[in-house]
């Protein structure tokens, strides 16, 4: 919804004290930069160690929702070294289970919704580094519950 102001001058008009009161509210809080959506990010780290490593930072339901091939890898990954609690991995080894480089990686990303919001690198040498961060507005989806349809005939 686009039209803030329209709504707020017709809250006026009919005197809706609680609805000014709250769109007032929501005004100051994004004019003092407190109010932000609810998002998801990612965070892709690229090294040109071996070739090209790709590793992911991020929740786990997420990497397996934007790369659902290495959904097998993700659930059997409980005693691996990179999976540091049971919702989140951090630097999970991308293209050691899906064959992607970086391009094909962040294109993917991007086509999920995601948009780079920041990224540094660094290192020396042979340690350099890139790393970008990504992130998604959560979409909130009210869906009508579904309708089951079933088929009435008149009995014999």
């Amino acid at each position: 919804f686009q039209d803030y102001s329209l709504l707020y001058e017709e809250a006026k008009y009919f005197q809706l004290q609680p609805m000014l009161g709250e769109m007032e509210r929501w005004k100051q809080d994004r004019e003092s930069g407190r109010f932000s959506k609810s998002c998801e990010c990612l965070v892709v780290r690229v090294a040109p160690d071996l070739g090209e490593r790709i590793t992911l930072s991020g929740d786990k339901s997420l990497i397996e929702e934007v790369f659902p091939e290495i959904g097998d890898v993700m659930c059997n990954s409980v005693n691996a070294g990179w999976n540091h609690d049971s919702t989140h991995v951090i630097r999970f080894p991308l293209n050691g289970y899906c064959h992607l480089n970086s391009v094909q990686v962040l294109e993917r990303l991007q086509q999920r919704g995601f948009e780079i919001v920041g990224s540094c690198g660094g290192g020396v040498d042979s340690s350099q580094f890139s790393e970008y961060v990504l992130r998604r507005e959560l979409r909130r989806t009210s869906r009508a519950p579904s309708v089951i349809r079933i088929k009435q005939e008149p009995l014999d």
